[in-house]
């Protein structure tokens, strides 16, 4: 392939993550709605990457760190991995407890996308816990587009997971 096909295709994958990140921004519920139908389960992860890369390069600017690099990769194993761990906690309260039938890679793609769109601006301090709720939020509207669940159903996922995660992070810290 020549230097202007790769490119071409450079920056017609990252248009397609601004025009995603444009899409849940502005119409979650029809973005969601798409992604339900779309079957496409590369895209959220390639989301999560770029936004993780992003956040961690923004983290920078807000934290004094002896060593960048490291503060870095922490920042980027933060931002990706725990919408995986999140995702994983999520799907299998779904699985067991709702006997839902939505395969994980949808599953995680709820958290994935939810992520990307938060992780723009979850670098900025005093936006964290607003954009926090935001991507509980935006988890919940998928849960309910994407795997059809009812509105007490995707706030009980919703709620027990985040339940979850806060006792994980009260476990460790003790």
């Amino acid at each position: 392939m020549d230097s202007y096909a790769q490119a071409a295709t450079r920056f017609s994958v990252l248009g397609s993550y601004a025009g995603s990140m444009r899409r849940i921004i502005t119409g979650p519920r029809n973005f969601f709605e798409e992604y339900g139908k779309s079957g496409n389960t590369l895209m959220p992860v390639f989301s999560l990457a770029v936004s993780s890369v992003f956040y961690a390069a923004a983290s920078l600017l807000t934290h004094i760190c002896p060593q960048p690099l490291a503060a870095v990769v922490i920042f980027f194993i933060n931002a990706a991995g725990m919408p995986l761990m999140a995702a994983i906690a999520g799907f299998v309260l779904s699985r067991s407890v709702l006997r839902t039938n939505i395969v994980f890679s949808k599953f995680f793609g709820i958290y994935a996308w939810a992520a990307s769109a938060a992780l723009l601006a979850a670098w900025i301090p005093y936006l964290l816990l607003l954009v926090e709720v935001w991507r509980w939020w935006l988890i919940g509207i998928g849960l309910i587009m994407v795997c059809g669940m009812k509105r007490w159903e995707a706030v009980m996922v919703v709620a027990v997971t985040l339940a979850c995660m806060i006792g994980g992070y009260g476990f460790l810290a003790g």
